[in-house]
């Protein structure tokens, strides 16, 4: 056995005669590498030699003094695990390369102490480095490439965000449409669905439910803390969302079509309605909502006179609400509001004496519908909107 004392002159004179054989080692370690990983084979072979020869000068000179590598060894080592992601390859190539390279470096230093006749302690003493020099090398390489895809998925993140931005707002011209419309993955010649969304709760949208909103191939960004984007299809409903859509539009057209969607989530919005709503879905309360001159109106002429009725005012007013609700039935809107139906047919003529309104005349009963809206809308008002 070798005292200990002697362990370590016997590693570095072991390590001295790989040393000796670097430029031999590097090139092993290049064709190897490219044999092993395909992608390598892009890179240029003098680059990839360089960097292999930049790591065994490291390699050795831990492995000489029998120690762990310096903070500034490893630096090195992140540097080249930034620089593999940066030339698009993947972190299990990168990683595959270190091992390609200790295993050239193993296999050469047991064919060099089986030749010297090296003691199992010089061995185990050389293996326990290499392999812990290894292990921190691989997290230092890992977690630098792992911070370049971050930020470079970051960077693609915020081209996409403006993109879209730009689509739905016609901040962009013709030609750089046409060219950026490809590269996120768009067809220049489809039509899509612009669509801006709103949780219902406090917080915002999930990434989870943007994805549904957008589908398989479309895209979605934040604006002032709606979802917005274009769906190649109309978006499906998401839990807890109020969803306005606009009418199918080429990627020139989406601005006008985006405005739609949003004017439509403002309604919606207004009447506290969720799910997915366009302008026509809508009927007029987009126009009972920007009316209010109109429908002001309409509550006087409609509403007001009930406060002649005394008591029984407000008891009418349900009941027309309930009437509405129930598509203008007697026999569902008395079930549901728990009367006969000459009970309601009474509350129905002591709305129209106290009115001269008509129930059998189309006019009468649209702008009663708007009145009623209007003063639902004054009983509990819409949400702060951007829309």
């Amino acid at each position: 056995m070798v005292p200990a004392t002697q362990i370590e002159p016997a590693v570095r004179s072991l390590v001295d005669e790989l040393d000796a054989e670097r430029e031999t080692l590097a090139d092993t370690i290049v064709e190897r590498i490219r044999d092993a990983i395909p992608a390598f084979t892009s890179l240029p072979r003098a680059a990839l030699r360089a960097a292999v020869i930049d790591t065994l000068n490291r390699e050795l000179a831990a492995l000489r003094e029998v120690r762990a590598p310096t903070p500034l060894e490893l630096e090195g080592s992140a540097a080249i695990g930034r620089q593999r992601a940066e030339q698009g390859l993947t972190l299990d190539a990168a990683l595959h390369a270190h091992r390609v390279a200790v295993g050239v470096v193993w296999t050469r230093f047991g064919e060099l102490a089986r030749e010297r006749g090296a003691d199992v302690a010089c061995v185990l003493a050389f293996s326990e480095t290499l392999w812990r020099w290894a292990d921190a090398v691989m997290d230092v390489v890992a977690a630098a490439h792992r911070a370049v895809e971050i930020e470079r998925a970051k960077e693609e993140q915020q081209r996409r965000d403006a993109f879209v931005l730009a689509v739905l707002t016609g901040s962009v011209d013709a030609d750089e449409l046409r060219r950026d419309s490809a590269a996120h993955g768009l067809d220049p010649e489809r039509e899509y669905l612009p669509f801006r969304a709103r949780s219902n709760g406090d917080a915002e949208l999930s990434h989870r439910a943007s994805l549904k909103l957008a589908g398989d191939a479309g895209l979605f960004t934040v604006l002032d803390g709606d979802v917005i984007g274009l769906a190649a299809r109309r978006p499906m409903p998401v839990a807890g969302a109020t969803v306005g859509v606009g009418a199918p539009a080429g990627l020139d057209a989406l601005p006008a079509a985006f405005a739609h969607a949003g004017r439509a989530l403002q309604t919606a919005l207004a009447f506290r309605l969720e799910g997915v709503f366009s302008l026509s879905d809508l009927s007029i309360r987009p126009a009972v909502l920007v009316d209010q001159a109109l429908g002001d109106a309409f509550v006087e002429r409609y509403l007001e006179p009930l406060a002649a009725l005394g008591r029984h005012g407000p008891e009418v007013e349900t009941t027309l609400r309930a009437w509405f609700e129930n598509g203008m039935r007697i026999d569902e809107t008395a079930r549901a509001l728990y009367v006969h139906p000459n009970t309601l047919r009474h509350r129905l003529r002591r709305f129209e004496e106290a009115t001269a309104a008509d129930l059998r005349r189309a006019s009468d009963v649209i702008e009663l519908w708007w009145a009623l809206e209007r003063r639902r809308l004054e009983a509990s008002p819409p949400q702060s909107d951007s829309a």
